[in-house]
């Protein structure tokens, strides 16, 4: 077994990639039969423009379309870099080996019949195809896929129709109903394809190995993906992290994250729901996330043709009051500026504006505005050394000459090359010759103000965080300290056991212990002082406030007793059959405002932080923010600014500051601990309480996996 293992990771690692620039493509399974698929690529590969040799295979001819048909491939001398096949599932897998006795680099497997069909039959055949593919070096891209196209050499390996421009998008698609549909958009969206690939069923290559293929091609220089899965998450991420440092990627997902069979009964994992994962990986690795099909194709039209946005300011030009307040609502939630133009902006534009325009930011130029207004805007604005982006809004009115205004745009953007642009031509058919104008040019036209303001938005990106390197010796003594306190332990661990592992992270937790008594709960509470908080000590209790398992700010003897038999009695009472450990007597400490910081491993993307606003708000308000683990205190910082909470932390209504740092370093560490400890696989700090001079977790729950 150990050899096998051995000869697998060898060929994952060393096998051919995909082919970019095949020099020729076999074809079996090809047709005469209009109808067949096998009809469709053929006339594809033969109509495109692809100049190398093309190899049909069918045994019945000896020619199809004008070009010579072998009965197999073994029957070809010449050497072939791609095969398609387009065949009944069932022959796949013999015709695959004849492929490998070939040397053929790569398969592109179009036949469906495999472990889409979720059948033991479709698995297995799956399996069988992927150990040929291993024995003989193959890459296999499918199976169940559209194809592949390369637009550049004229290869449309494919049964989708040739998209009528190549460009510089990589479009990689598991669905290849969703690649044709986006390819058919080519003309209205100006897009134009580096390369097209539908992945279908990821047997071998998946979407991080075509990010790895995108990132080494000149051609591409924006990726777009469409995914229902993601097959290995935390390499996904590792690989998009070093593209987009590159290349912009674009993500449109569908289907929810899974989250296994495991049962989830935190908060944190009640309040992950079914994108968390995905939205912290995309954050993480610098991914742009879109929500819509509109937005992913608005993405791409931006990302592809425009230079990066330096700043957060940008300015913008429009002939309609309503479309520009639209437009800065829209760049305040987007984290863009619309900051103020300098003073020579301002006298320039007065001299060539009406004196009923404005000329402050937004610009609005007024609705009987023609070509030289906006060309004058533009050129202000892109002088203006504040500025560093534009969105340009127009309305179609009776007097607005739409066409020669998208001329005016065209030759601006040729004189400010540094200076992205983005436009919103709103309206039908009175804009949809400006509209192409625009597009052959290589300026993104969106419909919406809103929508161009937030693909503007796009351009302006932090550089992802580097996690810095600790102590390799103390990390390393705390690790293996910490899996021996969680060794053999399964469930919610005992509030013990939590205190010595938070003891090892320097999180910092109240006083207090467990007693079996109401004698030793007392004279826990002396050695505390008063106040105190009782609560019950059970493996399956997680909620203690829903069966009245809690009392609070206890201030003497008397209220402990009473706490204590109240609490046994209510814990007997609606949970019966829970194990009990004793009653929790612990420091109270009234302090600061109530945050909640969790942890919950995804079974893809591994673990992943959370915070958020805490205490009974938790679950109402859902102010919360996920990152993967581990987290650099520059992103803990991040995660805290991106709540709405954030103004209780920085201080409201002359309070002061809380204390952020100590936040923000309490985040780390349990993205640490979560990192160290595999077998960890939920975590709830809720309530933190954060004054303005320390914080403490008022109360913690940790969960070990069960060893199944």
């Amino acid at each position: 077994m150990r050899v096998v293992i051995v000869l697998a990771i060898d060929w994952y690692y060393n096998r051919p990639m995909f082919t970019l620039e095949p020099a020729s493509v076999a074809l079996i399974g090809a047709s005469d039969e209009e109808k067949k698929l096998g009809h469709s690529i053929l006339k594809n590969l033969k109509d495109s423009g692809y100049k190398s040799k093309i190899y049909p295979i069918n045994p019945k001819h000896t020619e199809l379309l004008g070009i010579p048909c072998f009965a197999s491939i073994g029957a070809i001398s010449e050497p072939i870099d791609l095969a398609v096949i387009v065949t009944p599932a069932a022959t796949v897998c013999d015709l695959a080996q004849e492929c490998g006795k070939k040397k053929v680099k790569t398969l592109v497997i179009i036949s469906a019949g495999f472990s889409e069909l979720a059948t033991d039959e479709g698995k297995k055949r799956e399996r069988e195809l992927l150990s040929i593919a291993q024995h003989y070096s193959m890459s296999i891209v499918g199976p169940n896929c559209l194809g592949i196209l390369r637009p550049s050499i004229g290869l449309n390996a494919s049964f989708a129709a040739t998209p009528s421009r190549f460009g510089n998008v990589a479009l990689i698609s598991q669905s290849g109903a969703m690649a044709v549909a986006l390819l058919d958009t080519c003309e209205e969206t100006g897009l134009g394809f580096s390369l097209v690939a539908s992945i279908g069923n990821k047997a071998d290559l998946d979407e991080s190995d075509f990010l790895e293929i995108c990132e080494s091609d000149e051609r591409t220089q924006a990726i777009g993906l469409y995914l229902e899965s993601i097959k290995d998450g935390r390499r996904f991420v590792e690989t998009a992290k070093r593209v987009s440092r590159k290349k912009p990627i674009v993500l449109i997902k569908s289907g929810n994250s899974l989250r296994g069979s495991m049962a989830v009964s935190s908060h944190t994992g009640a309040l992950a729901g079914s994108t968390a994962a995905l939205i912290a990986a995309c954050r993480s690795a610098g991914i742009h996330r879109a929500s819509t099909t509109e937005e992913f194709l608005d993405l791409l039209s931006v990302l592809s043709t425009q230079p990066p946005l330096l700043s957060r300011n940008i300015a913008v030009i429009t002939n309609a009051g309503g479309p520009g307040v639209l437009a800065t609502d829209r760049a305040e939630s987007a984290g863009l500026t619309l900051v103020d133009l300098t003073e020579g902006t301002k006298s320039a534009l007065r001299h060539v504006l009406p004196e009923a325009a404005s000329v402050r930011n937004p610009v609005d130029v007024l609705g009987d505005a023609r070509a030289d207004r906006y060309g004058a805007a533009l050129h202000a604005c892109a002088e203006d050394p504040a500025i560093d982006g534009i969105v340009l809004v127009l309305t179609p009115q009776v007097m607005t000459p739409c066409e020669d205004i998208a001329k005016v745009i065209v030759e601006s953007a040729w004189g400010h090359p540094l200076i992205p642009i983005v436009t919103c031509f709103m309206g039908g058919p009175h804009v949809q010759k400006a509209r192409k104008i625009l597009s052959e040019a290589g300026i993104p036209c969106l419909t919406t103000p809103e929508a161009a303001v937030q693909a503007m938005s796009a351009l302006f990106k932090k550089e992802t965080q580097v996690n810095p390197l600790e102590e390799k010796d103390a990390e390393d003594d705390r690790s293996s300290a910490a899996s021996a306190l969680l060794k053999n332990q399964t469930g919610l661990l005992s509030e013990e056991l939590v205190d010595d592992l938070f003891a090892l992270y320097g999180l910092p937790t109240p006083k207090g212990a467990v007693a079996t008594h109401a004698k030793e709960a007392l004279e826990i509470a002396q050695s505390i002082g008063y106040p105190v908080i009782a609560k019950i000590s059970s493996p399956d209790i997680l909620h203690k406030t829903d069966i009245g398992g809690i009392a609070v700010n206890l201030k003497n003897k008397k209220e402990v007793e009473q706490a204590y038999r109240d609490i046994l009695a209510s814990c007997v009472e609606h949970a019966p059959n829970a194990a009990l450990r004793g009653i929790l007597i612990q420091q109270f400490l009234p302090i600061g405002n109530e945050f909640i910081i969790g942890a919950i491993r995804d079974p893809n993307f591994g673990p992943l932080v959370m915070v958020g606003l805490g205490g009974i708000y938790t679950e109402l308000f859902r102010d919360t923010c996920f990152a993967l683990a581990p987290v650099t205190e520059n992103q803990a910082y991040d995660m805290l600014s991106s709540l709405k909470s954030w103004k209780l932390l920085t201080g409201m209504r002359g309070k002061g500051a809380l204390d952020i740092d100590a936040l923000a370093k309490t985040i780390c560490k349990i993205s640490t601990l979560m990192t160290d400890c595999p077998t960890l696989c939920e975590i709830d700090l809720n309530p933190v309480l954060v004054a303005q001079d320390k914080i403490v977790i008022a109360d913690a729950k940790v969960v070990v996996a069960d060893r199944a």
